[in-house]
């Protein structure tokens, strides 16, 4: 799929949640409030570095009404960290009388991370939350990487990930919140670059590697970040 398209496609897959929210059955157990957003690419350097996508953040639901909202980018560059384009984001959701639910959906184009070290033709991030009488849930069924690169390692064509792979990035990383019978919620970071400094520790003189020290979190990268939610 061509950058030029996915906004539309994105936007099909969003509206399709409405679908069948309401079945016309008794209101017991309904969540009372929905929530998402969605947003491309997210870059925050120790040297200062930084930048975001447009975030597209769902306004507030009420009674059986729906709601909407997306957001668009061109591109985004931040020298030495990352470069992409055909960012786009939208996050939708339905409060109905039986049943509720929110999706979330985030994509992004020609992603070149660290200057090549990790590199994509596409990332689509997708989740999505509903509660209804059989309880509430969350899932990230549909978000895929095409053409996906890591430090060498290829994963060709949409093959997909498994959540919380950890291939010296974080990729497919599943963040679940709520209790799964009143309440459900997802954070889904397609591609999550911490950037990490040893803190402390000695300098061996001879190899000079760091010896002893504490990893610790100076900055991070994500690429393709979707986050949906459901609650009382």
């Amino acid at each position: 799929m061509n950058g030029k398209s996915m906004h539309g496609v994105n936007r099909l897959a969003a509206l399709g949640l409405v679908v069948g929210l309401v079945a016309g059955l008794a209101a017991a157990g309904s969540a009372q409030s929905v929530g998402g957003q969605a947003y491309s690419t997210y870059v925050n350097t120790p040297l200062g570095s930084s930048g975001q996508s447009p975030l597209a953040v769902l306004p507030a639901v009420s009674g059986t009404d729906g709601a909407e909202a997306d957001a668009e980018g061109g591109a985004m560059s931040v020298a030495g960290a990352l470069s992409s384009d055909f960012l786009n984001s939208i996050t939708s959701g339905e409060i109905g009388a039986a049943e509720a639910g929110a999706q979330s959906t985030s994509s992004a184009a020609s992603v070149n991370i660290l200057n090549g070290l990790i590199t994509a033709d596409e990332v689509v991030a997708n989740v999505m939350s509903s509660a209804g009488q059989s309880g509430a849930f969350s899932d990230a069924a549909g978000s895929t990487f095409t053409n996906l690169t890591v430090a060498g390692q290829s994963f060709s064509g949409d093959q997909a990930v498994a959540p919380n792979t950890n291939v010296y990035v974080v990729l497919n990383e599943q963040i679940p919140t709520g209790d799964g019978v009143t309440s459900s919620g997802m954070t889904v970071n397609m591609i999550h670059v911490y950037l990490q400094s040893i803190m402390g520790g000695t300098v061996d003189a001879l190899t000079g590697q760091v010896i002893g020290g504490t990893a610790t979190t100076t900055g991070e990268i994500i690429v393709g970040s979707a986050t949906s939610t459901v609650g009382p």
